[in-house]
């Protein structure tokens, strides 16, 4: 590697491949949530079927822990409920 290189990348550290970036958020905030997809794509902003799809490529195994520790819904502060729909 060159001198040049070596100065650019030392103060930045490693750099990840986005995809990388992208496993790993979506893999860790499924873990924090214990496995509960919808509330992970709501804290990641992202759909449900997008974080289904993405976890399967992914290879995605849920974590083996009680309840104990694991956010839920109602204890999530950006969680809004919306009322279901009723009539047309």
């Amino acid at each position: 590697m060159t001198t040049f290189l070596k100065t650019i990348r030392e103060p930045l550290g490693i750099i990840l491949p986005l995809d990388e970036v992208e496993r790993r958020a979506i893999c860790d905030a499924l873990d924090k949530c214990g496995g509960n997809y919808l509330l992970a794509a709501r804290l990641l902003g992202i759909g449900k079927t997008t974080v289904y799809r993405k976890a399967r490529a992914y290879n995605y195994q849920s974590p083996k822990v009680q309840g104990k520790g694991l956010m839920t819904a109602s204890q999530d502060p950006s969680f809004q409920h919306r009322p279901a729909r009723v009539g047309t």
